[in-house]
């Protein structure tokens, strides 16, 4: 049984690997070569050339600060919300922290163009504001570095009131009492105590936040305005076949990320917080002045307001018919004529079937990877174990942008990875980004429940004759179905809307519904391009309707 086993693990250890290093550590060290090579010589001559021009400099400061920028304003926001949340008793408190989480359901190009319609400068919000108190200009620019920043912070912050939430809830409200008691202020006991634990939680979302805002490119490109990062600078050099250019930025934005994953990951394992054994929840707090409790509400509903208004906007207008809204502050024509054009017209209905085609190949490549590289780790001593997690790690501190040009830097030619065929221009290679970009969602997502899977199950089915094959299929997978769900739905959902890797590798036989929506934007089509986001989060939350039903049903 345990040459049976070992025999099993080794086989898969070395497939796992061979996959790995073809799909992931060959394009990335195959872009860094090409950005050291003129001709067949080795050179540093790209990066001297691009560092010595000032605005190329000015990209990679940009870049930085934009990085930077999305870490502290989404850090203020979501750790403000998860402890409103988590230290405040108040009416519907469950609904409020569920609609919380709403941009993370909302594909991120759709938020973009939604905000355009909102807050841009012929945006309903603007136009608004500018006739209510009969302004000569619009009020504010919904464009550049604050435009761009305005949309990371309501579609990142999330990532700190996740994190943060589940923090909160290993605080010892016994310590805090007892520091009170001893006289303590609440400066001390906030970073004596409360600061340790949800340090790790702080950093873990940092690194999220920070690769997020470096590798934006939705934004950027369709509001940066003047205000230019590297990953839009890397399309600009793509497209004009500079691959020289495109890989030394690439590279930058690369190590820029790898900078910033080391260094939090260092003080993520410095600031570990020992768990305690049994803790004193924390209490919620009552507000009992009626003056306050009533702007608490306020404030409540007008947050609550603030978050579901783009979406509410993405369904008011997809209904807007075409060409009628040039002019006017608000729509006056609405009908079913976009939806009737998506479903009866087979080139606008394409791109919606493509998305979702692309996004479950990218899931079903996700689980065939993720789940046996999660295994391998958790459940075996395995001598591939660091290797494999490395490599399934490594497209976490890469942004989209970097991947699509390495695989574009790699497939160009034939391989023995590509069964000896150029995957540049070929349906395949956009899933394959797809796929790349959320292996490490699914991987950590199983972990969690490969964790939690106690070995007694395992060694029963053992002793009752059970290969380990048939164990694996029959008892591990079913127990770990939870984790692996939802790891492949927030995967899903981030395929479904990618708009990055879509702008590098997309083709007219796969182009997906994020190119559709942009280019209906640009073609004034607001109507059609809303259609498409409301059917994207109309599909979304089906899908995590039945993920919930079959987490549940494997609990």
């Amino acid at each position: 049984m345990n040459r049976s086993k070992k025999r099993y693990e080794n086989l898969i250890g070395i497939v796992l690997l061979v996959f790995l290093v073809g799909y992931i550590l060959i394009p990335t060290l195959k872009t860094v070569n090409l950005s050291f090579l003129e001709g067949n010589n080795f050179t540093i001559s790209h990066y001297k050339n691009f560092l010595s021009l000032k605005t190329n400099r000015a990209f990679i400061i940009n870049t930085i600060f934009l990085g930077f920028s999305t870490v502290i304003i989404c850090g203020l926001i979501g750790t403000s919300l998860a402890f409103f949340i988590g230290y405040f008793k108040f009416p519907c408190k469950s609904i409020v922290s569920k609609l919380l989480l709403t941009p993370i359901m909302v594909p991120g190009v759709i938020i973009v163009i939604a905000f355009i319609q909102l807050y841009g400068e012929s945006g309903i919000i603007t136009k608004s504001l500018e006739m209510i108190f009969h302004l000569d200009r619009i009020p504010f620019k919904f464009a550049g570095f604050w435009g761009i920043l305005f949309v990371h912070a309501y579609t990142q912050y999330i990532y700190f009131f996740i994190n943060v939430s589940v923090a909160i809830k290993h605080i010892d409200y016994s310590t805090i009492e007892a520091a009170k008691n001893l006289g303590a202020k609440n400066s001390k006991i906030f970073f004596s105590i409360i600061l340790p634990v949800i340090k790790p939680a702080l950093l873990g979302a940092s690194i999220m936040t920070f690769i997020g805002g470096i590798g934006s490119f939705s934004a950027p490109s369709l509001i940066g305005g003047k205000f230019r990062v590297l990953t839009t600078q890397i399309l600009f050099a793509k497209s004009n076949n500079h691959m020289d250019i495109a890989s030394v930025e690439v590279v930058l934005l690369t190590v820029i990320a790898f900078i910033f994953l080391f260094v939090c990951r260092y003080y993520e394992k410095k600031s570990s917080f020992p768990a305690q054994v049994k803790s004193v929840e924390i209490k919620e707090i009552i507000i009992e002045n009626s003056l306050l409790r009533k702007l608490f509400v306020t404030f409540t509903f007008l947050l609550i307001f603030f978050i579901i208004l783009p979406v509410i906007t993405i369904f008011i207008l997809s209904f807007v018919t075409s060409g009628t809204w040039l002019v006017e502050i608000f729509p006056k024509d609405f009908s079913w004529t976009n939806y009737i054009k998506i479903f009866t017209k087979s080139n606008t209905l394409k791109p919606f079937i493509n998305s979702i085609n692309m996004s479950v190949i990218s899931g079903l490549l996700g689980v065939a990877v993720a789940v046996p590289c999660s295994y391998i780790i958790v459940k075996t001593k395995s001598k591939f174990n660091f290797l494999i997690e490395s490599l399934v790690m490594i497209p976490w501190a890469l942004p989209a942008s970097a991947i699509a040009i390495n695989l574009i830097n790699t497939f160009n030619k034939t391989s023995i990875f590509s069964l000896n065929k150029i995957l540049v221009g070929t349906y395949i290679l956009l899933p394959l980004s797809y796929f790349i970009g959320i292996l490490p969602l699914i991987f950590r997502s199983t972990n969690i429940s490969m964790y939690n899977l106690n070995d007694a199950y395992e060694d029963a089915s053992k002793s009752l004759g059970g290969s380990w094959l048939y164990t694996f299929r029959r008892v591990t997978l079913p127990i770990i179905m939870p984790g692996i769900v939802s790891g492949v739905v927030i995967g899903f959902i981030r395929c479904m809307g990618e708009y990055t890797s879509s702008a590098y590798l997309y083709t007219v036989a796969n182009k997906p519904i994020s190119i559709a929506m942009v280019n209906a934007v640009f073609e004034y089509e607001i109507g059609l391009a809303m259609a498409y986001g409301v059917l994207t989060i109309v599909f979304i939350l089906i899908l995590s309707f039945i993920s919930t039903a079959l987490k549940n049903k494997h609990k």
